[in-house]
């Protein structure tokens, strides 16, 4: 086989299921060893979120939290944590994503692994600036 139809294979075999735990720990490895993400997800066919995702929960849990049906410990905010994140950022200025991710991973050790759990969270109470990426009063 040669081309495309190669290639086709090639794919298959790296998105199959069976492979998940593997291309995981192979996407944090080659990031732990300083491989471009973008060379990484060309590689492994995966997307730059999925290799930020499995690198957060690796330095967090360990390799235990690259396995297939893993229950990791708790990962959303109960609805008092819900509650005082809001009430801070009621209080600031302004709030960029990552200062949101970096309060919550702080305060209450949770580490969302979609960026968009972090833009639900204030909704009721604040604007979103897609412009800045900051959220503002």
């Amino acid at each position: 086989m040669q081309g495309e139809a190669a290639m086709s294979t090639l794919e298959d075999i790296i998105d199959a299921p069976d492979y998940l735990e593997f291309k995981r720990a192979v996407a944090v490895k080659m990031f732990i060893s300083d491989f471009k993400t973008e060379d990484i997800c060309h590689l492994l066919n995966v997307s730059d979120s999925f290799v930020s995702k499995w690198k957060i929960i690796y330095e967090n849990e360990g390799a235990k939290g690259l396995k297939v049906n893993y229950k990791g410990g708790k990962g959303f905010l109960t609805e008092d944590q819900h509650y005082e994140v809001v009430f801070h950022i009621k209080n600031q200025p302004y709030y960029s994503v990552e200062e949101l991710r970096d309060y919550i991973e702080r305060h209450y050790g949770v580490v969302y692994v979609s960026k968009q759990s972090y833009y639900s969270i204030p909704i009721q109470v604040v604007e979103y600036s897609s412009t800045n990426e900051v959220f503002q009063n």
